[in-house]
């Protein structure tokens, strides 16, 4: 008999990395766009007319999805150290990403954004850019086993 429930989360093991990989690489490309965005009218003006409460709140919604697949995806990495520093950064970037961004569903304000400079969008726009390309190229491989096993 097969059992539905586990079916179900073995799958979700083996699409999660996938998922994180395209997901992770389309939110830091927007990421990138956004910041780009944010030079080119104003950091004013973008949080006034641009990034408003429903598009912020739309955005944190939409990192959910790379945030939660890459903490089910983390045993699964099989690449080598550089690879997981990556891993480990774009996962925090993504993680403290969300209630910073959904913070708005509270608060109805975007005005928070004004506290970055313009500086910080420029720093931005390359490491988002550089990461939308380095998560497409983690590796990841099966589930490692937790069990022990005996050598005689």
């Amino acid at each position: 008999m097969v059992n539905i429930e586990s079916s179900w989360i073995a799958v979700g093991r083996r699409i999660a990395p996938t998922v994180f990989k395209t997901t992770a690489s389309g939110v830091f490309a927007l990421g990138a766009l956004i910041h780009i965005g944010r030079m080119i009218v104003g950091l004013e003006r973008w949080q006034q007319e641009v990034f408003t409460p429903p598009i912020d709140i739309a955005f944190g919604l939409l990192i959910i999805v790379p945030a939660v697949t890459g903490v089910l995806s983390w045993r699964l990495y099989s690449g080598g150290w550089g690879g997981r520093i990556v891993f480990s950064f774009a996962l925090f970037l993504l993680s403290i990403s969300v209630p910073l961004h959904l913070r708005t569903i509270l608060t109805w304000s975007t005005e928070y954004l004004l506290a970055f400079p313009f500086w910080y969008s420029a720093i931005e726009v390359p490491m988002f850019a550089l990461l939308s390309y380095a998560v497409t190229q983690l590796r990841f491989g099966a589930l490692a086993s937790t069990s022990i096993t005996s050598q005689t």
